[in-house]
């Protein structure tokens, strides 16, 4: 059997990888770049880890538990719940499940009305029965048509689950399935939030580090891909040509779509902006994300990255990421001094002036941060019927999250045999 060559070395394609070198079958993973991750990247600028993106690991996630030792990556868990803006301070949304203790605050606070909260209750519950099969055979509709039909205020939808599912699906009109809002919400009840010490970087670090030495091939790009029935087919780098029987193909739908010159595989995307704060002084925000709430402005989230993981920040520092709506930012997507002095000016009126003196390290903005699909079906067909022993995996195949791209690369190596 010639060895497996796999086009990327993002999640999915080394998810694949690491499942078929674990069965003793031999492949080889293309990258274009230096490093491995895909969109999943960490910096460190001056003792800080900034993450490309606010990007966190759900512990629940069926494929994560699968592959990935979550001791050595020495988790940071986040405090379940949020704290929400409401009339000029912040109010906890806890977890009354997990911190049963906060129950009697999170009833009695003026996020939502008492029924949206057990709302709330029936929703989760709904989400954790049955199967996670069974939950993706639901019948879809938009979350924005399920929250109201299960009877949600529109206060509380604008409050708590705009900012706080925009932040997760990228999207604030809410559009997304609904299939994908009980997904997540089974996710958050079975789980945690999390972050490794070294930053996201480390997940797909760890996976490529237990693959067989030579596995990995950097600094190399596909330039063509002939496809071929009867006979093996042919990858065409820069610097030669490889013969595989057996296909996968890990990239961004865009770059399959090209390389397969299959366009009714690209997906519309979802982006989003992240800015990064230093503050010389410890800052504590009780592990909990900050959501905008009533309020207006360009932050959408915020959450002090240094309280969950320490290691994120200096000894003595805080570090702050702030994420902004994409659909707030201007066409170009240019103006950094302009998006700043908005997010300070906001920051100032939630912490005092001393927003005023905090840094800003970076600005990431990552136009293409999630694929959008309509998980229907949830599980596409990784498998291309008419070319043999050719796979597309990715995110954009099934639920767009780092499940979603680990489980579809999963798939693919199953069917290789």
């Amino acid at each position: 059997m010639k060895p497996v060559v796999i086009v990327g070395a993002g999640l999915a394609g080394l998810s694949c990888a690491k499942r078929l070198s674990d069965r003793g079958i031999e492949c080889v993973v293309l990258e274009a770049t230096d490093r491995v991750g895909g969109r999943v990247r960490t910096d460190h600028v001056d003792g800080f880890t900034l993450d490309h993106g606010f990007q966190v690991l759900l512990t629940a996630y069926p494929a994560c538990r699968e592959l990935l030792d979550y001791g050595a990556l020495r988790l940071r868990s986040f405090e379940p719940g949020a704290n929400i803006r409401q009339g000029g301070r912040f109010h906890v949304l806890s977890d009354p499940w997990r911190r049963p203790s906060k129950a009697l605050a999170t009833a009695t606070n003026p996020v939502g009305s008492l029924r949206d909260k057990i709302r709330i209750a029936s929703l989760r519950r709904a989400s954790r029965s049955g199967s996670l099969d069974d939950l993706y055979a639901r019948s879809p509709q938009n979350t924005i048509e399920r929250l109201r039909g299960d009877g949600f205020s529109e206060k509380m939808i604008d409050e708590f689950f705009r900012p706080f599912l925009g932040g997760v699906f990228l999207d604030e009109s809410l559009s997304t399935s609904s299939r994908m809002l009980e997904f997540v919400f089974r996710m958050f009840a079975e789980g945690d939030i999390a972050i490794p010490s070294d930053g996201m970087a480390a997940i797909p670090r760890q996976l490529a580090d237990g693959l067989p030495r030579g596995t990995l091939r950097f600094q190399t790009t596909v330039k063509s891909i002939l496809l071929a029935n009867d006979s093996a087919h042919q990858v065409v780098t820069h610097d030669g040509t490889i013969s595989t029987d057996h296909l996968v193909i890990a990239t961004p739908s865009d770059a399959a779509a090209r390389l397969l010159d299959r366009p009714q595989m690209q997906t519309r995307w979802s982006g989003t902006t992240t800015l990064y704060f230093a503050n010389d002084e410890k800052f504590d925000s009780g592990k909990l994300l900050m959501l905008r709430g009533d309020e207006t402005g360009p932050i959408q989230t915020a959450v002090v990255m240094s309280d969950v993981a320490p290691t994120y920040a200096p000894a003595g520092k805080s570090l702050l990421s702030v994420s902004v709506d994409s659909s707030d930012e201007p066409v170009d997507g240019t103006d950094d001094e302009s998006l700043i002095d908005r997010v300070r000016q906001q920051l100032t009126q939630w912490f005092g002036d001393v927003a005023q003196r905090w840094k800003c390290l970076r600005v990431y903005r990552v136009p293409y941060a999630l694929p959008q699909t309509n998980l229907d079906p949830i599980h596409k067909e990784i498998q291309l019927g008419d070319a043999r022993g050719v796979y597309v995996i990715g995110d954009h195949q099934e639920t767009p999250s780092i499940q979603g791209a680990m489980n579809s690369g999963l798939r693919a190596a199953e069917l290789i045999r």
